[in-house]
């Protein structure tokens, strides 16, 4: 038996399975209310991610499923047959999303939409259907699929680039690919070669809509550079002194009170906080001290000298939820970041030590645009492939300072973590034909700086915290904390999403909740839908080519 009600725009009958899983989907959004419709965010046609991330933010299983084409056609079907009576013409949702990109939904949360088989065809509908433009996120995938290669292709056609609001491509060194743990399998250079293949592919969207964070871009982010140690507060001859490591700040002013900053201006990504700085000096010590006593002992003897000696930063105290902390040098200048966040133990905070926030491949950047004549934020349109070289070149000559300088970990940070990264992007640009001005696009390549603390990466904050989700810098509380963020400024979103064993999930999120106990999710439902979704699991590598990284036979 056929049907002809709740039609897309393409069809003239469909099957009466089809027809009664649309009237029941509709149904369990009959008593929705209306800002399901007005701020649904993230419209997510698949569930899990085959990239076993060490720090997922969501903490994604790695056995996917997926809507199939035809289940697709009926969510989206069923979406636009139950906004109808909730809002006149189109879009039929996302209409009251002015605190984030009306007209605008994310296919994306706690999956890699990059290898969704039937991409193309959902960024196609929901356009046509709903109104609303498909923004994606990827780590990429492997080449060898020429399934996906074909899908991909398929999107980066006119009337598919009409209907997409947006392409990121991510780069961390925690995909399976770019790990490595099993060469035979895996390798740095196939997934060089994935992200050059991405890059070549998408090169018509990259004409279309430009570069910039809503257009297309390649994002950066790195493991986080973590010493746990003793960190040690002190005051000594009227003077604040802070010391851990290596690092030792000593107050200019004396008898200085420092008071709680917090985010001014979550919009601005350079860092601005609510209370100045209290200036003090910075002392790069020789050898580190073994206890407080000969923190002390050092400190009196570098105050009895001639402090002007020294060079000054400006340091902020701030607060999480287990207690103060230090940020030296938070924000980012036209000089770049040397931050470095110092969290002594509280009755909280188990782990002291510090947390390096210094931006190297940034300041590298910044350092040759002003041998150049640039500034931070310039695009440098005549920049050759030799002007990234000299770049790649002060990165090496950091990593040495350092060394030289007895800062092993730095040293060995630039060398083993941001130099294969920032080498092997470089070459993915050659190989895609890009130009070497894109290099140093603020908009198109965007240095993130370190992971943060969401989901999973707890672990790799080497205990400093043992609060998952916890915003350990000023940064983490610009994006998520709960006093003035990126998250608190939108507040409420909604997602509806593929689930396992054919489910639909419908949550509502309430973003301001994302470092709290209780989290986002502040309301959940669940429809049960017959056997029609598709899956892969992690065994599912050993029989086709998915992620990048996977070496071809």
């Amino acid at each position: 038996m056929k049907r002809n009600n709740f039609l897309l725009s393409d069809e003239e009958e469909i099957e009466e399975n089809d027809y009664q899983e649309r009237k029941k989907i509709i149904q369990n959004f009959s008593d929705l209310p209306n800002q399901f419709w007005a701020k649904l965010r993230h419209l997510q046609p698949q569930i899990g991610c085959l990239n076993a991330c060490e720090f997922c933010s969501k903490e994604a299983n790695v056995r996917t499923e997926y809507w199939s084409k035809q289940r697709q056609r009926n969510v989206i079907a069923a979406l636009k047959y139950s906004a109808i009576d909730r809002h006149i013409g189109k879009p039929f949702i996302t209409w009251d999303r002015s605190e984030h990109r009306n007209g605008v939904v994310f296919s994306y949360l706690d999956n890699d939409v990059g290898n969704y088989f039937y991409l193309d065809e959902f960024i196609s509908l929901v356009y046509n259907e709903l109104g609303v433009k498909t923004r994606i996120s990827t780590v990429g995938y492997s080449r060898h699929n020429e399934k996906l290669n074909n899908m991909h292709k398929r999107i980066n056609v006119p009337d598919v680039l009409e209907a997409l609001g947006g392409v990121r491509l991510s780069f961390t060194p925690y995909e399976m690919g770019w790990r490595c743990e099993d060469k035979k399998k895996y390798s740095q250079y196939e997934y060089t070669k994935d992200m050059a293949n991405f890059l070549s592919i998408y090169r018509p969207c990259y004409d279309k809509l430009g570069c910039g964070r809503r257009e297309m871009c390649v994002e950066l982010r790195y493991k986080p550079l973590v010493i746990t140690a003793p960190v040690y507060i002190l005051k000594l001859l009227h003077r604040d002194i802070l010391c851990s490591q290596r690092y030792m700040y000593i107050s200019v002013d004396c008898d200085i009170c420092m008071k709680e900053s917090k985010i001014s201006d979550a919009d601005d990504h350079r860092i601005k906080l609510t209370n100045k700085p209290e200036y003090f000096y910075q002392i790069s010590l020789q050898e580190i001290p073994l206890n407080i006593e000969e923190v002390k002992e050092v400190s009196i003897g570098i105050i009895k000298t001639n402090l002007q000696t020294y060079s000054k930063v400006e340091i902020y105290l701030l607060k999480n939820e287990e207690g103060d902390y230090y940020a030296v040098e938070p924000s980012l200048t036209e000089y770049g970041n040397y931050g470095i966040n110092m969290y002594p133990k509280t009755s909280r905070r188990k782990t002291s030590g510090v947390i390096i926030t210094e931006r190297f491949l940034l300041n590298a950047i910044f350092k040759y645009k002003r041998l150049k004549n640039l500034s931070a934020t310039d695009k440098f349109m005549q920049a050759t492939w030799n002007d990234i070289q000299s770049v790649l070149q002060i990165l090496r000559n950091e990593a040495e300072k350092y060394k030289n300088m007895g800062n092993n970990e730095k040293a060995r940070y630039i060398t083993e973590e941001i130099f294969p990264m920032i080498n092997a992007y470089v070459v993915a640009l050659q190989e895609a034909n890009y130009s070497a001005r894109d290099f140093f696009d603020p908009d198109f390549t965007i240095d993130t700086g370190i992971i943060c603390n969401l989901g999973r990466a707890l672990s790799e904050f080497k205990g400093i915290t043992t609060k998952a989700d916890e915003p350990l810098t000023p940064s983490h509380e610009r994006n998520y904390g709960k006093y003035n963020s990126l998250m608190t400024k939108e507040g409420v979103a909604w997602r509806l999403s593929c689930d396992y064993e054919d489910k639909l999930t419908i949550e509502r999120l309430n973003l301001f909740d994302t470092a709290s106990e209780q989290g986002q999710v502040a309301y959940r439902r669940e429809i049960q839908l017959g056997r029609m979704d598709e899956s892969l699991t992690i065994e599912s590598l050993q029989e086709q080519y998915l992620i990048p990284g996977q070496r071809g036979q």
